[in-house]
């Protein structure tokens, strides 16, 4: 199956990113990871898209280095969108 995810914005008020290409990289690739292992939920598999999906909450450290907050927000995204174990 081929998913095609489109992330118009990302949004991280109060979050200072020093590397955001490291943070983008981390992201896509924990996203990947687990959307290859656990697949999209049958929700969406049936919608065929979505205009928005809510994600789930993440607790942010104090500094997070840019590829930790990448994968948190990798599983905030797949919390939304992963499928339902």
């Amino acid at each position: 199956m081929k998913i095609n995810l489109h992330i118009e914005r990302l949004v991280l008020e109060g979050l200072p990113v020093e590397q955001p290409h490291i943070l983008r990289r981390s992201l896509e690739a924990d996203l990947a990871g687990r959307l290859m292992e656990g697949g999209i939920s049958e929700e969406l598999r049936a919608q065929r898209s979505a205009p928005h999906v809510l994600g789930g909450a993440m607790r942010v450290e104090q500094k997070p280095g840019s590829a930790r907050l990448g994968t948190q927000i990798a599983s905030a995204v797949y919390h939304g969108i992963g499928a339902r174990r």
